[in-house]
């Protein structure tokens, strides 16, 4: 009964608070971002730990979680790939950044201001917290968990359905684009674990995608403020 409430909440509640939050006007300030950074810790912190009594309780494996170790197999090709892919995105940032002319750096540390990404290397290092927290947590509550509790009740496809839809309606709606391109990634990401059995390369993939963004936002950062002082 313990599982199945966490899988209502994960369905139901945690979309459904998101999706009102950001679609009801709200003058209210917001917190500081490195509070917004620990806040969500915080919220995934909690959240992990009554996942990880469920799994006590119901003797749910590391393999039942999709974390048995990708030694051999598809698993193992699809978390090499994935570091690599990985590694490819984070030096293309580099190089896009180092290109930027001055307005482009203006109009994208401004974009990524607006959607919570770090200016400096302290805030950095809370965000990359915040990145493996969600980027791990998310996939075990809503790849690992979501389809082993599911899956006897729905199916495997329908498990991966509930999974990709309440997911990527976690994300908010800001806009249709935004909120399908949420929600089709979240699919392709269950259908992933389906397909596989593992969430490592998910994983990977989950934490170095917002990484790399960060990464270059402090590159373009430094950019910003070695082009104002040789103005100067």
């Amino acid at each position: 009964m313990i599982a199945l409430a966490l899988a209502f909440y994960l369905v139901f509640i945690l979309p459904g608070r998101h999706l009102w939050r950001s679609v009801r006007p709200d003058d209210a300030p917001k917190p500081a971002l490195t509070q917004r950074y620990l806040l969500s810790i915080r919220d995934i912190g909690l959240t992990l730990l009554v996942l990880l009594a469920i799994c006590w309780w119901n003797g749910y494996s590391a393999a039942d979680m999709g974390l048995a170790a990708p030694t051999s197999g598809a698993p193992l090709w699809y978390l090499v790939a994935a570091v690599v892919a990985m590694t490819a995105l984070l030096a293309g940032s580099a190089i896009q950044s180092a290109r930027m002319t001055p307005e482009k750096v203006t109009e994208a540390l401004d974009k990524g201001r607006d959607t919570g990404m770090p200016a400096d290397a302290d805030e950095l290092r809370l965000f990359a917290i915040l990145v493996l927290s969600l980027g791990a947590g998310w996939e075990l509550l809503y790849r690992g968990f979501l389809l082993l509790v599911l899956t006897p009740y729905i199916g495997t496809w329908g498990a991966v359905a509930v999974s990709g839809l309440t997911y990527g309606a976690a994300h908010g709606y800001k806009n249709p684009r935004q909120f399908t391109l949420s929600v089709v990634s979240a699919l392709l990401f269950a259908a992933g674990y389906a397909l596989s059995g593992s969430l490592w390369w998910l994983m990977v993939i989950h934490i170095g995608m917002p990484l790399s963004g960060a990464v270059s936002m402090i590159q373009l950062r430094r950019r910003e403020l070695q082009l104002a002082s040789s103005a100067d």
